[in-house]
């Protein structure tokens, strides 16, 4: 991994190479403030440029990075701040301009240094993005087919787009609030993007940020979290730290980032209780019970995480900054009832998190004034550039933090008894998110499934339709939804409709989109069945007789066969891709055999009317005799396939041809006005032997 960071190690080699280039960017965009980055590589175009490109170009380096009302403006050198300010910057002499855009650049320098000694440390604990695509970059075996260039070109356009999405959302809200935080020191401050941001402040000549009121209304012990806690080896006796090996070096970074990033964490949570929470209430804009819903727990979370912050911070203060066991302080934070209480708080706060977005979205287009006290908060430093939607999901971002963290530590960890220990806390918290992540799909589930029920429209389903009666009323908010995505229902060949296929416990049903409502509508293969009132394709389908069938001609598709009290339907389903054929597959079989073992009856129900026993005596000897034909002749043509070396028949074309078979000796052939059913007892009976 060191080799790897080598790429790192300074700005001028990584400008070689455009796919480090640019994850390092988009690490920088997600942690920091990104415009000493963007300005120096900026910069770097100016070396190349004619005079006249050099005056064009200059007027918008000007612009972007060195106007006082700049989105992206950085620290000037003191000349360069002097002359702009008494001379246009388009009167400047084009050697003038180039100098001057040296000289900035050399200024962000060090900040970008810093950056990028971020990086490579981040990158050592595997907590920097798109690691994927730079294993694929630097073990890539040039050819001449596909050369090194070739490869670091199709990768870095793949991020780039990335990083567009993310400078084109961050350039549009900086821009929305520019207007309320020009004269401050907004530029020249780093911020924190996520819990992971451990970038002191930059230093600088500016004049600070005059002290907000709120700091006011802040609790005593929360003062000391407006300002980043020095890193360990400022304050660590230098003969200790010269003494410790590379490994426990490593380990000492790791607990430092847990430390660093604690801090971080519970500055950000209450800033959503002081800057955002306790002023909404006292405002009269929520009530404590809106209060509750949108931030439920929040003064308990606050506490635990707190808590766990000043045990570190002890544990420090104790081990003169060189912490020797930490497994006991995490251990009691993540396992046991602490760990219990812990997961049962934060559940509920992460579950309702996608609510509490979407009501205050909802209030934010409503209510002007909620809208101008929300615009006004997110203007405040301690937000650090954050919209009140970024810190939301702050606690959810926590938590998938921890795992990482605690194998990070135990895994240089030289005590076999500590790093056990450690292991358990990381497998304890593994256990907390997994739960947490479950609770918050259930929770984003029903939110759906609302949505769909308050679009709900059933007057497609026909009254001559036997399963009208039993969901005409349909609440879908009394269902556990368990998947749901678009696919096409092929009503025929030329007939199919993009439908949005929502898997229950107990069942699927198909919901086409009109407008803004979700219709439920009866389907069928042909104008003689609705006119004659006949069975129609139902878009509810009970789960409990249903069973599942590839489409040999089509790899994205699947039959879903149904049975009920009127016979058996046939529904041809086509997903999006084969893999998200496979994923519909394994979760309607897994649905279908939860439901066995619940006991729920899962049969081949037969057609009204036959009465007794399935079939009649000559009728079941008639269907044995056709089966055995039917298996001679299968024989037969595998053993043709073996000899002739002929493609394999699928078990679909199988089952076709044994169905097709049967139904033509014991029925006469299927109507049109079947609609894609299995009404006659001739090919019912053959599903029956076949699948049974």
């Amino acid at each position: 991994m060191e080799d790897q960071c080598a790429h790192f190690n300074n700005i001028d080699q990584l400008k070689e190479r455009p796919t480090h280039l640019l994850v390092f960017m988009q690490h920088v965009i997600l942690q920091f403030d990104p415009a000493p980055l963007l300005c120096y590589l900026h910069a770097e175009l100016f070396k190349n440029l004619s005079a006249k490109e050099t005056k064009k170009q200059f007027v918008e380096f000007y612009n972007t990075f060195l106007d006082k009302g700049a989105i992206l403006r950085v620290v000037l050198p003191a000349n360069v701040a002097y002359e702009l300010d008494r001379t246009r910057p388009d009167l400047l002499h084009e050697d003038t301009q180039k100098r001057y855009v040296q000289e900035v650049q050399s200024l962000q320098a060090a900040e970008v240094a810093k950056q990028l000694e971020d990086f490579r440390q981040k990158r050592m604990m595997g907590m920097t993005p798109n690691e994927a695509e730079l294993i694929d970059v630097e073990n890539h075996y040039p050819t001449d087919r596909v050369p090194m260039e070739m490869k670091e070109k199709s990768v870095a356009e793949n991020l780039l787009d990335k990083i567009k999405k993310v400078t084109r959302s961050e350039s549009a809200r900086v821009d929305r609030h520019s207007s309320r935080r020009r004269g401050s020191s907004r530029a020249k401050q780093s911020r924190s993007r996520s819990d992971v941001d451990l970038q002191p402040p930059s230093t600088s000549t500016t004049t600070p940020t005059p002290p907000s009121p709120q700091l006011e209304e802040m609790e005593p012990r929360f003062l000391e979290f407006e300002h980043d806690p020095p890193n360990w080896r400022e304050l660590a006796p230098p003969e200790a730290l010269s003494s410790l090996s590379k490994k426990e070096t490593k380990r000492q970074e790791v607990i430092n980032e847990l430390f660093a990033t604690e801090h971080a964490h519970v500055r950000m949570l209450s800033v959503l209780q002081m800057i955002f929470s306790k002023p909404l209430e006292r405002e009269g804009l929520l009530a404590s019970p809106e209060l509750a819903a949108i931030f439920p727990n929040l003064d308990e979370i606050i506490e635990m995480h707190y808590n766990f912050y000043e045990n570190l911070k002890k544990l420090r203060l104790d081990d003169n900054f060189i912490v020797k066991s930490i497994s006991t302080t995490v251990l009691n934070r993540f396992g046991g009832t602490e760990g219990e209480w812990f997961q049962k708080l934060t559940a509920r706060f992460c579950s309702h998190q996608s609510w509490a977005l979407d009501q205050i979205k909802s209030r934010q287009k409503k209510e002007p004034r909620f809208n101008s006290f929300i615009l006004e908060a997110e203007s405040k430093p301690q937000c650090r550039r954050l919209q009140l939607k970024d810190i939301i999901p702050i606690e959810m971002q926590r938590l998938t933090k921890y795992p990482l963290l605690l194998e990070n530590i135990a895994k240089s960890t030289e005590n076999s008894t500590e790093k056990d220990r450690i292991q358990q806390s990381a497998e304890c918290c593994r256990k907390i998110l997994n739960h947490v992540n479950e609770e918050v799909k259930v929770m984003e589930n029903l939110l759906t499934l609302k949505d769909y029920q308050r679009r709900l429209d059933t007057s497609g389903l026909k009254p001559s339709n036997e399963l009208y009666t039993e969901y005409k009323n349909i609440d879908l908010t009394q269902k556990k939804m368990l998947y749901e995505g678009s696919v096409t229902w092929r009503v025929t060949k030329e007939k199919a409709i993009e439908v949005q296929c929502v898997l229950l416990g107990d069942l699927l049903v198909l919901l086409q989109r009109q407008d803004d409502k979700m219709v439920l509508k009866c389907q069928s293969k042909s104008n003689i069945a609705v006119q004659e009132g006949k069975q129609m394709l139902s878009p509810i389908i009970k789960l409990d007789s249903v069973f599942l069938r590839e489409v040999a001609t089509d790899r994205k598709a699947f039959y879903v066969i149904f049975t009920w009290d009127s016979g058996a339907q046939i529904y041809e389903l086509v997903a999006q891709s084969i893999g998200e054929r496979k994923i519909w597959t394994d979760v309607i079989k897994s649905a279908v055999d939860d439901l066995k073992k619940s006991g729920a009856p899962m049969r081949l129900t037969l057609p009204p009317g036959s009465g007794g026993p399935p079939f009649s005596p000559s009728t079941y000897v008639s269907l044995c005799v056709c089966v055995c034909v039917c298996v001679c002749i299968y024989t037969f043509v595998e053993r043709a396939r073996h000899i002739h070396r002929l493609p394999k028949f699928t078990h679909l074309k199988i089952s076709h041809f044994f169905c097709h078979f049967l139904s033509v000796r014991l029925t006469a052939p299927l109507s049109p006005t079947e609609n894609g059913g299995l009404k006659s007892s001739g090919e019912t009976a053959a599903l029956y032997v076949l699948n049974t």
